[in-house]
């Protein structure tokens, strides 16, 4: 199996106890779009150790860019009706060229892949394959059956190291590396969790965050009430134009909307299961986001 996605067929952590076990909060719920990169030279990736506390060097390796990845929610994706099942996305567009959907079912239990390179050349799972499994510790593998058009097969997935990687797009902390038994290496960066590379035997790319994630949106971040809420929340100073969208706890679009004109605003809620939701707006220059919880 060829698991990922290829649409063209020194810090150090400190101690051990810091290593990172991957969890689905990890996610970030606005998901993440990134520049992509190809390495061109050397031909083959470099072996990459293993083991906690590594520092991956590949400074001196060539990319060359060649388009974008956006990892998100899958609502709104042109293929996303025929994949009901799927709640996130990764979409590939390489310049000048055409855009290729992966889609992934995201749960707290893992990650499960339903279809991709969808419309290029589409491979459909029958029994999804589950390329990242939450809770995931260092030394910790598992494994995944999995059935496609092209067959079946089982494999183990292994997290096997930990550490930083310095490459021509900047030093990454916090990366872990997962690879497989039938040849894929992934450096997943942690805060929040996307690939930084994917290297699946045809084809090695690198991918550097583009947008802002939840950290760094605390500025940003809009004020609703009340909270838990009942029937509806509240938002003031809304601009009008912006869009809102509620995103449940797996980041799938459960509503959204357009605010009429400038003020307050009062969306209904009542026809939310009880839980926690994240409320997004965008006016078209910035993203706000607030949580709240549904009794």
């Amino acid at each position: 199996m060829r698991t990922t996605l290829t649409p063209v067929a020194g810090l150090l952590i400190l101690t051990l106890s810091a290593q990172h076990t991957i969890q689905f909060s990890d996610l970030d719920p606005f998901g993440v779009e990134t520049d992509m990169h190809l390495l061109t030279s050397p031909s083959t990736l470099p072996t990459l150790s293993n083991g906690a506390n590594q520092s991956w060097d590949l400074g001196s390796i060539t990319l060359q860019n060649i388009g974008t990845q956006a990892f998100t929610t899958a609502v709104g994706t042109p293929y996303a009706s025929t994949y009901p099942a799927a709640n996130w996305v990764w979409s590939q567009t390489v310049t000048g060229l055409s855009t290729g959907y992966t889609y992934l079912n995201i749960t707290s239990s893992g990650i499960d892949l339903l279809a991709r390179n969808v419309p290029i050349s589409t491979l459909d799972y029958s029994d999804p394959s589950q390329v990242m499994k939450f809770p995931l510790a260092l030394g910790e593998s598992y494994s995944d059956t999995y059935v496609n058009t092209n067959g079946g097969s089982t494999m183990t997935w292994t997290y096997s190291g930990y550490g930083t990687a310095i490459t021509p797009l900047g030093t990454f902390t916090n990366v872990a590396k997962v690879e497989n038994t039938e040849g894929d290496v992934l450096l997943w960066n942690t805060a929040p969790l996307y690939p930084i590379m994917i290297a699946d035997g045809d084809n090695t790319l690198f991918f550097i965050q583009t947008n802002v994630g939840v950290n760094e949106l605390v500025e940003n971040t809009l004020q609703v009430w009340p909270s838990p809420c009942r029937e509806a929340i509240n938002l003031s100073a809304v601009v009008g134009g912006s869009e809102w969208r509620i995103l449940d706890g797996q980041g799938r679009m459960i509503s959204n909307g357009r605010v009429a004109m400038s003020g307050a605003l009062r969306v209904d809620a009542s026809g939310l299961a009880s839980g926690g939701y994240v409320l997004v707006l965008s006016d078209g220059a910035q993203i706000r986001h607030a949580r709240f919880v549904k009794e």
